[in-house]
């Protein structure tokens, strides 16, 4: 038996319901994942790299908030003043436009690798559970540092301290979540290559303590 449990009439298995689950697995092919690893990489390299060296041109090198992993109020709102306008005016619509969209296409491009990864990798389904909220807790704190970031320049010269903590509590999450993130998907590569050495084979018809799908 699985961990499964009965929500309302529908299985839930862990704390993601299985309809959830079973529509993961079916956008979960191999197609699927590397077009979304070319659109993530490009992305990043085309859009994203550029967006952020021009903040930095804005700001004489001081760079973007994004990339700190936690930060005092007093530090963040010095940087937000070298932006100048344009620069805070150029950022905030980054951080909610271009930087809402990567979060999305990150967490979706891991989320879907891990789920095509871990089922041939572990037994456990459980395993595929608690990893699948990794890539969510990551975008999750993402777009709430986007929402803080673009607060905090759109306000200044106002200084709102809670402001400023909330976004480095989220800048933490979000980078130790993205960290976990590439740890995961290392781990499940590994784990899968190792079956593929010992010549075992586990896929959607026959993992998970043998529930069939």
């Amino acid at each position: 038996m699985g961990e499964g449990k009965e929500a309302g009439g529908q299985r839930i298995e862990g704390r993601i319901p299985q309809r959830v689950l079973d529509t993961i697995f079916r956008w979960a092919t191999c197609r699927t994942i590397l077009i979304l690893w070319g659109a993530f990489v490009a992305f990043n390299l085309l859009v994203m790299s550029p967006a952020y060296r021009r903040i930095e041109t804005f700001s004489g090198g001081v760079g973007a908030i994004d990339f700190l992993i936690v930060y005092r109020p007093e530090k963040v709102y010095d940087m937000i003043a070298a932006y100048g306008q344009t620069g805070r005016r150029f950022y905030a619509t980054i951080a909610l436009t271009l930087d809402t969209i990567f979060p999305l296409l990150m967490a979706l491009t891991f989320g879907l690798t891990l789920a095509r990864v871990y089922p041939r990798g572990f037994s456990r389904e459980g395993v595929l559970h608690r990893a699948l909220l990794v890539p969510v807790a990551a975008m999750t704190a993402d777009l709430l540092e986007n929402t803080a970031i673009a607060t905090m320049l759109l306000s200044y010269p106002d200084r709102v301290r809670a402001v400023a903590l909330l976004a480095s509590s989220c800048s933490t999450v979000k980078w130790t979540a993205v960290g976990a993130e590439v740890l995961l998907l290392i781990i499940g590569l590994a784990a899968w290559l190792v079956r593929a050495l010992r010549g075992e084979r586990l896929d959607r018809g026959d993992h998970f303590e043998g529930r069939q799908t």
